[in-house]
This record gives structure tokens, C-alpha cells and sequence, in this order.
């Protein structure tokens, strides 16, 4: 089981997907503040909860490339589409992504399928 910190330009329905395959996604909405927590804040939050970071923001995927926080995370690269394309492109990638998550410290998710960019 992996948990996740979903980011805010996700939708929360993406939260409540990963619950049903047995994760524990939370959604930055549902922290204090969450909507007006900043990024490096966001990162340190789910590295403390042991979380990866879900987002579309590049700015995660530099900071850890960069080597600082999130230590996980999970970038979605497909650009603007429908919550409901969204969750389908998710369920049909989702052996590949279960997968991937269960040994990568950065996994991307785009149109085509997952990308394992490194190994933890």
C-alpha cells in the first residue's frame, strides 16, 4: 500500500480512486490551509507523511530532480483532459503505474503509459 498527496490542480475524484484499489491517497484539500500551501511546503508535508507527490506542476519534478523534496513522486504529463479521461487513463495504466510506484521514487503518467525515471 502507497500513500499519496494529491495536488490541487488534480481533481479529488483522482483521490478516491486510488482509495478503492487499496491506497491512501489524501487530497492537499483536505489538510488546514492545504489550498494555499506553497509548493516547497507541499513537498515537505509529504515526505514527512511519506506520501508522494501527485501533481501536474513541473516545479515538483525539478525540485527532485535537484535532490530536494518530494523524495516521491508521481507526475502526470498528459497535459489538459477531462477528470473522467483523467480516471480512465489511470485505470488503464494502472498494472504498469501499481507497479511502478511499488519501487520508483519517480513515476510519470502521460497518454502513452508510465515512464520509471528512477529506481529507489
Amino acid at each position: 500500500m502507497t500513500a499519496f498527496l494529491i495536488d490541487q490542480q488534480l481533481p479529488q475524484s483522482l483521490a478516491t480512486f486510488l482509495d478503492v484499489r487499496g491506497h491512501q491517497p489524501r487530497h492537499i484539500k483536505d489538510y488546514p490551509g492545504g489550498t494555499t500551501m506553497r509548493d516547497r511546503d507541499i513537498a515537505r508535508l509529504a515526505d514527512a507523511e511519506q506520501r508522494f507527490v501527485v501533481t501536474k506542476d513541473d516545479d515538483f519534478r525539478v525540485a527532485h530532480l535537484l535532490g530536494f523534496p518530494p523524495r516521491r513522486l508521481l507526475h502526470v504529463t498528459c497535459g489538459n483532459i477531462t477528470t473522467r479521461d483523467l480516471l480512465a487513463l489511470f485505470d488503464h495504466h494502472w498494472a504498469a503505474l501499481d507497479d511502478a510506484i511499488a519501487s520508483c521514487t519517480y513515476v510519470e503518467v502521460n497518454r502513452r503509459g508510465v515512464v520509471i525515471h528512477d529506481l529507489t
